[in-house]
């Protein structure tokens, strides 16, 4: 599990992780929000349609939200083969721990994070959204301790991930 608030590094993580072996199969857990005000909804939806159908051995079932129509889209499967990589704002929240072999926060500076935000592509996409967003994820993290409950914090220092205290 990859987890951090919006802007640090979480997908840029995972995306490494996946160059780096042909058996990493990432899920952004953007899927499973309710929108723009659903964050909070994500880890449970996540655990019952993705994590859950995998502890049973079946493949998993996915509704996501379709962020362009604003609804649940139709399910699909989701076929995860080899290390599963689940990142995203809420990848580390409790309904999600304990099927984590490995959690992780990425930090980075709110400055840095607004600044990576705004050379995002989807930037103007999520500008009006940002500031209500940021709440929630802020929100989240803390209910639920995430930070603190991670296995280790990484940071991005140039090109290189870097461990810092947790």
């Amino acid at each position: 599990m990859i987890d951090g608030f919006s802007g640090a590094g979480k997908t840029t993580l995972a995306r490494e992780l996946r160059r780096a072996a042909d058996d990493v199969t990432v899920q952004s857990i953007e899927a499973f929000y309710l929108g723009w005000d659903g964050l909070a909804a994500g880890p449970v939806r996540a655990a019952e349609q993705l994590l859950e159908p995998l502890r049973r051995g079946a493949v998993p079932e996915v509704a996501p939200w379709d962020w362009r129509r604003g609804e649940v889209a139709p399910s699909r499967r989701r076929v995860a083969s080899g290390l599963l990589v689940l990142e995203g704002v809420g990848a580390a929240a409790r309904a999600l721990r304990d099927a984590a072999s490995l959690s992780v926060w990425v930090d980075a500076p709110a400055a840095e994070r607004a600044a990576r935000l705004r050379e995002r592509e989807d930037w103007a996409t999520y500008a009006p959204h940002r500031a209500a967003f940021e709440r929630q994820e802020q929100a989240l993290a803390a209910s639920e301790g995430t930070r603190a409950a991670v296995d280790v914090v990484v940071t991005r220092e140039g090109s290189e991930w870097v461990r810092s205290a947790t």
